[in-house]
């Protein structure tokens, strides 16, 4: 099992532009209120693996735009994940984000909130500094469905009759929309055609979803230390990802009254060993797995196709289709 993404190879030749772009975030995170700065310096310590921003410099970069502006939608596409990551800990309940404590544990829910709600608009203020209508109307879209992605997801908590549309639906617009408007950044900005366009739209639209599956199939095959957070979090936070949808059509009766005490029990209770041991024994005999891994791999290969005949530089080309692979391997 290999759930890290070991992206350094991949970030070699955009290094010197994703160094601005964590001076950009810095920047965005600056406040002369004490309490801003000392949320944000909680977030900026915890940082992830950067890979939307990376996405947005490779594709950028792929189309030859190199004029500032690449770097600060990097940073403004960043600042929409943080700030929803943000918010999901607090609906989440989580305590544990990248091995740290989540801000809503150590803050509460109200400063917390407050926080992602200003990291929104300070990427969107650097937006419309930008003056690029079109990047506007796609940072739109991509907030909306998102907001629109959580929204769903909450009314499907705990809910054992959510349906695989749900769960569709929930994936591409909280995961898969953000992806496609990060790689399309750098076909609008080099003023590529509407196919191009397009085209890296649905690279990053398939990236989202095969990201997003093998996220969720990690979920229960990976380990604390490999995630950063405990295992089974999404079910005990209520969430019913692919791998359990699957399992529930297979064997609702054995598997639905389990799920029923772990969630009778509460968020805060670790799940009973013995549940847990009878739920991936479940998995496990009724093949619930091949399901999420199968789309995955399909996802990343119809990322790959999406690339299509886009023109640009090469190496940087060759990096960009490697990507979809690299994702996958994580589950296998």
């Amino acid at each position: 099992m290999a759930p890290r993404l070991d992206l350094l190879r991949y970030f070699l030749p955009i290094a010197p532009k994703l160094a601005l772009v964590e001076k950009e975030l810095q920047r965005n995170l600056e406040s002369d209120l004490p309490v801003v700065s000392r949320l944000a310096k909680h977030v900026a310590g915890g940082q992830g693996k950067r890979l939307r921003p990376a996405l947005v410099l490779l594709c950028s970069r792929l189309c030859g735009v190199d004029s500032g502006a690449e770097v600060r939608f990097a940073a403004v596409f960043e600042l929409v994940h943080t700030a929803t990551l943000v918010h999901d800990d607090v609906i989440d309940h989580a305590q544990l984000r990248r091995s740290k404590p989540t801000l809503n544990s150590l803050w509460g829910n109200t400063l917390t909130v407050l926080f992602g709600d200003l990291l929104y608009m300070r990427s969107m203020s650097t937006a419309i500094a930008e003056r690029s209508f079109r990047m506007l109307e796609i940072l739109a879209e991509v907030t909306t469905r998102m907001i629109e992605g959580e929204l769903i997801q909450n009314d499907c908590l705990f809910n054992l009759e959510t349906s695989r549309k749900d769960y569709f639906d929930i994936q591409e617009r909280k995961t898969a929309l953000l992806f496609s408007g990060c790689t399309e950044t750098g076909a609008v900005l080099a003023q590529r055609s509407q196919a191009d366009c397009e085209a890296l739209r649905r690279f990053g639209l398939e990236i989202g979803r095969a990201f997003q599956l093998v996220d969720d199939l990690l979920d229960y095959t990976a380990t604390s230390a490999q995630i950063g957070k405990p295992v089974l979090s999404d079910l005990r936070e209520g969430k019913l990802t692919l791998p359990m949808l699957t399992l529930m059509e297979r064997a609702p009766g054995a598997t639905r009254p389990i799920i029923q005490r772990i969630w009778d029990a509460g968020e805060a209770v670790p799940i009973a060993p013995a549940d847990e041991q009878l739920l991936r024994g479940l998995l496990e005999r009724h093949d619930a797995y091949r399901e999420t891994r199968t789309l995955a791999s399909q996802a990343s290969a119809a990322a790959t196709a999406a690339m299509g005949a886009v023109a640009g530089d090469p190496a940087t080309r060759k990096l960009l289709l490697e990507i979809p692979e690299l994702l996958l391997a994580r589950s296998s």
